[in-house]
């Protein structure tokens, strides 16, 4: 991979990085007021794409505590 190669790779990575943040930013601000409609549909748009792998606790909160197994 040349320098110019390596740089522009880093750069792409740098900037699906932000749009995630930023996505998860927006929806963590509007999820009070959505209904799980609306969330299932703004994950399903373009929008959500930079999303898609993100574990849904860091939108939704810390994961709930395992069930005490029997």
């Amino acid at each position: 991979m040349t320098p110019a190669e390596r740089i522009r790779r880093q750069f792409q990575d740098a900037l699906v990085e932000l749009e995630t943040r930023v996505v998860l930013e927006q929806l963590k601000e509007q999820l009070p007021s959505l209904s799980l409609r609306e969330l299932g549909e703004l994950l399903k748009s373009p929008m959500a794409r930079s999303v898609a792998s993100v574990p849904a606790w860091e939108l939704l909160g810390s994961p709930a505590n395992p069930r005490a197994k029997a």
